[in-house]
């Protein structure tokens, strides 16, 4: 007697259930994905201004409250890295003052990461020059974080008709209201300069640092007054916490 046998066989409406539900879940996972990778990046670039506002706070103890001098420079000068030109590793630019602070009393893992934020995406202009072009902020300037420029230079503030570093005891807000560095659209929202920065995936919102070692997730408005950036360089109206 001969046995029949079934064959195993995915017809081919089976076929186009399983392709169909494979989509409806890509296309579910997709965009959590996606969402996760952006939060990871702005809690990883959020912990790099910590630790850079420790290292600050270190560097002022060590040297009598008084923020180093660094003539119409230091908005990107005062710290970051170099980058290889043999591998594209990056390297603490020990020229600057705070990566050789770092570089000297820093202990563990190597910090030249802390000044390159993982969202980086560079500041895009309406003309390609104003801007970073294709690179990012971190490869064009050695970091990816802009600094309060008045910090580095009292005659900014009218503290001094010499160019020198501002001491704590001069700031006249509260360290909770002294930004002292962020991510880059801060100064380009702030400003109004025609430039984006948008790295976090919102408009006009990036991680900033203030002289307290706080670290927010703040929005930026454009301010109301036109001049050098003080030591209070963005009014309480022009701020928002996001969420």
């Amino acid at each position: 007697m001969v046995l029949s046998r079934r064959h195993a066989a995915f017809t081919l409406i089976e076929v186009l259930i399983a392709a169909a539900l494979t989509g409806v879940l890509l296309a579910l996972l997709i965009p959590a994905l996606h969402s996760a990778r952006v939060a990871n990046q702005r809690d990883r670039c959020a912990n790099n201004l910590a630790r850079l506002g420790q290292a600050w706070a270190e560097y002022l103890e060590a040297n009598h409250q008084q923020f180093p001098s660094l003539p119409m420079s230091g908005a990107w000068q005062y710290g970051g890295v170099r980058h290889s030109a043999v591998n594209e590793n990056i390297i603490l630019d020990s020229t600057r003052p705070l990566s050789r602070w770092l570089r000297l009393n820093g202990a563990g893992e190597d910090p030249a990461h802390l000044f390159c934020c993982p969202a980086d995406r560079g500041i895009v202009g309406p003309v390609e020059r104003t801007g970073t072009g294709a690179r990012t902020a971190c490869r064009a300037f050695g970091t990816s974080y802009r600094a309060n420029n008045a910090l580095f230079d009292a005659r900014l503030s009218n503290l001094d008709g010499e160019p020198r570093g501002v001491y704590v005891h001069e700031v006249n807000t509260s360290p909770s209201r002294l930004l002292v560095m962020g991510d880059a659209i801060w100064y380009e929202a702030a400003e109004s300069t025609g430039r984006h920065a948008d790295w976090h995936r919102k408009p006009g919102v990036g991680n900033v640092l203030f002289l307290d070692g706080s670290v927010r997730f703040q929005g930026v408005t454009p301010r109301p007054d036109i001049g050098p950036i003080l030591l209070d360089p963005i009014p309480r109206e022009t701020l928002r916490i996001e969420p």
